[in-house]
């Protein structure tokens, strides 16, 4: 049960970053730290054409309900702090999300995360479970 509960803490803080890469992209098309974290991170797990494809669309569908979610006022504030040099995450926190907001984000997280953990294999799962520990090592 703690190597399954494990995994989706992995997989959950995956799709944080996914979700928050995805805002930083939708917010600048152009933000070559987001790009290249999320095409690293696909190298890392060695995916498969097909796995890549089904990364994008799961990356895509996650963007396109993270848009609908923020208001105008929202994306354009992400996109400043962006501007600024906060990370991703730090821009979202800024934000002030309602409350119906983050619940509609923690069932899109929730989404992304079961859709990510379908694609992947157990040995590309543990390779992320390594990629997680190690970044977490750095900020320590």
């Amino acid at each position: 049960m703690k190597k399954r509960n494990f995994l989706s803490l992995v997989v959950g803080v995956t799709t944080m970053m996914l979700t928050a890469t995805t805002i930083a992209v939708q917010a600048q098309p152009s933000h070559p730290q987001a790009q290249e974290k999320i095409q690293e991170l696909i190298s890392k797990l060695n995916l498969t054409q097909e796995q890549q494809a089904q990364f994008q669309e799961i990356r895509s569908e996650t963007k396109s309900q993270l848009e609908n979610i923020l208001s105008g006022e929202q994306k354009e504030a992400f996109q400043t702090a962006i501007a600024q040099g906060q990370t991703p995450l730090e821009a979202l926190a800024a934000i002030n999300l309602s409350s119906d907001q983050k619940t509609q984000m923690q069932t899109i997280r929730q989404s992304s995360q079961q859709q990510i953990s379908n694609i992947l294999t157990e040995e590309q799962r543990q390779q992320l479970r390594q990629e997680i520990r190690s970044r977490q090592g750095r900020f320590r």
